[in-house]
């Protein structure tokens, strides 16, 4: 879902992330073996206009949410299963022009979340996640 004014697009996008541990962090096991998100952003893009040329450079950013699972293995009493985060992204890409309405793009992305917290103990220690 988009909307498109000359050289700016805005975009609703929802994702969802899985992140799988590759090893003990920091020697701790205490961290479970993987966490999912789900993220809701708004994007704009500036498309980078050249004349006469069916590929076109983009730039974006976005802003949104994210709902992040608990990273722990084992859930600290009065800990809460999942909590909301402020999600981010930045994007850059180049589209072609198929026809006039169809364009296929090809881009990458730069994605991160930021305020969700989780207990670690007792002693009210918290964990905040980052990916």
């Amino acid at each position: 879902f988009g909307y498109k004014m000359d050289d700016i697009r805005v975009d609703v996008e929802g994702l969802y992330s899985q992140l799988s541990k590759d090893g003990d962090v920091a020697g701790d096991s205490a961290i479970a073996e993987s966490l999912t998100a789900f993220s809701g952003l708004v994007n704009v893009y500036y498309d980078v206009a050249i004349e006469d040329m069916p590929v076109t450079p983009y730039i974006g950013v976005g802003v949104g949410a994210a709902y992040v699972s608990n990273p722990l293995a084992t859930k600290v009493t009065d800990d809460k299963a999942s909590g909301f985060a402020f999600a981010y992204q930045a994007k850059a890409g180049v589209s072609y022009d198929v026809t006039p309405e169809i364009k296929l793009y090809a881009g990458a992305r730069y994605f991160g979340s930021y305020g969700a917290n989780f207990k670690i103990a007792k002693d009210d220690a918290r964990i905040k996640v980052l990916y």
